[in-house]
């Protein structure tokens, strides 16, 4: 054994150790990501961004007041007889009420709200595909672990043959060749095991670098199956309703067609009630002036370029992009939903079959060890259905695990994932201190 190989087993036997200390869920793992995970956070932040901006569009139905004071030094020099010097002083209130303004307000509203919509069905999707990938290296560390554990049933098979073989061929019943097979096999089978170890140590490294912490003695989820609908017809049906990226595309659709009514304001008259309230001192007289206008203004542009006709024809495009946007991702999650189903049907299958092989080859290899103890087989016949009934056991775990990612792209595919886990969609309890934080930080760094 080579150094390496000895620190991989220090390694595994310690992290072991410290596992069974503590058995984890899916459910589990995936509640701490989507908690913790930068991804969601960003979009979570996103969203929270976006109902600012539809506050903001709101405004535009409020009146504005403003207030503006001055005071200054105005000297006179000709003619010369009227040569004379004064101090203007000035305080105004200005106060303006949108009355009509070709619904621009109303349709930004609107905007900005299906913006938050498509926002909030994107951290639905962020949070399905954080939680598949949770489930994916989750699924691969338990996956490594069985297989590990094969290749030291394998390792042993073979360590305990060649002391049979040894033994009988220092007592001179086998010849030095059959030992020499072996030996070989016994390489390989300590090889095996060494790349066992390795992927185990990938698995968790990439296990910890979605949840960011390393797997603790994680438990097989049984409980997936029971979420999946019926037929590929429902699943489809279900994926096309209810995926939240799709939605979210839906959503961002409605907004270009809002912003399309916008620019189309642009065409209409603006109707403004403004009233200003004026304190003068010195300005066109030496004496103080106090005055109060009202007004109904009513204002039309006639010319400005052709800026309003290139922004209409621009959002008109925008929401052609939208749209062919929406329907390529309608096409992705049907598509996505067949090939899960598909990746399921056909795992189930090959369990099936593999469950057989793996009944019919463990007997094979029984069968055959018996006989090589009376000399009816060969050494080399008792490996090849050794190694023949390992492999077939590594496939199953294979097709098992592979079944069970199926099943979580299924559940993902039909936006169901996190609920399926019995877990809600992320809330904004910690946003509130990441953005006091933030902003915290921007006032020390200036």
């Amino acid at each position: 054994m080579n150094k390496r190989f000895v620190l991989s087993v220090l390694f595994i036997g310690i992290t072991t150790f410290v596992q069974n200390a503590y058995a984890e869920t899916l459910h589990e793992a995936v509640q701490y990501t989507l908690e913790t995970n930068p991804q969601v956070r960003a979009v979570q932040h996103n969203r929270l961004a976006r109902t600012q901006e539809v506050e903001q569009a709101k405004a535009g139905y409020f009146p504005t007041l403003d207030f503006s004071a001055g005071i200054g030094r105005n000297e006179i020099f000709s003619p010369s007889e009227y040569e004379e010097t004064s101090d203007p002083r000035e305080v105004k209130f200005s106060l303006r009420q949108n009355i009509f303004n070709g619904f621009i307000t109303v349709n930004e509203v609107n905007r900005q709200e299906e913006r938050v919509k498509s926002a909030r069905f994107q951290l639905q999707g962020t949070s399905e595909s954080v939680a598949l990938r949770v489930a994916e290296v989750y699924l691969n560390v338990l996956r490594h672990e069985v297989i590990h554990n094969l290749a030291k049933e394998n390792l042993a098979i073979h360590e305990r043959i060649f002391d049979q073989v040894k033994l009988r061929s220092e007592s001179g019943v086998d010849e030095k060749a059959n030992l020499d097979q072996v030996s070989g096999r016994l390489a390989l089978a300590q090889s095996f095991m060494l790349v066992t170890e390795t992927n185990i140590i990938d698995a968790r490294t990439n296990y910890h670098a979605v949840v960011d912490y390393f797997p603790r003695d994680l438990v097989v989820p049984d409980h997936l199956v029971s979420a999946l609908p019926d037929t590929l017809e429902e699943a489809q049906q279900n994926a096309v309703e209810n995926h939240p990226i799709l939605k979210s595309a839906q959503a961002d659709l409605e907004a270009r067609k809002a912003q399309y009514r916008v620019s189309q304001g642009a065409y209409s008259p603006v109707i403004d009630l403004e009233i200003d309230k004026t304190w003068e001192d010195n300005i066109d007289t030496n004496d103080w002036k106090n005055e109060i206008e009202a007004m109904v203004r009513f204002r039309f542009n006639l010319l400005n370029g052709g800026k309003d006709d290139a922004r209409i024809t621009e959002t008109l495009h925008l929401v052609c992009e939208a749209r062919a946007i929406r329907d390529n991702t309608h096409r992705q999650v049907v598509e996505s939903i067949r090939l899960s189903w598909m990746a399921y049907q056909v795992a189930q299958k090959n369990i099936s079959i593999l469950k057989k092989y793996v009944e019919s080859t463990g007997a094979t290899a029984e069968a055959y060890t018996k006989q090589w103890n009376i000399g009816k087989r060969t050494m080399l016949d008792v490996l090849d259905t050794k190694a023949e009934f390992i492999n077939a056991k590594k496939d199953l775990t294979d097709a098992t695990y592979a079944s069970l990612f199926a099943q979580c792209r299924i559940l993902s595919g039909i936006g169901s994932l996190v609920h399926s886990l019995e877990l809600e969609w992320p809330d904004d309890n910690n946003l509130k201190k990441d953005a006091k934080k933030n902003k915290e930080s921007l006032k020390n760094n200036g």
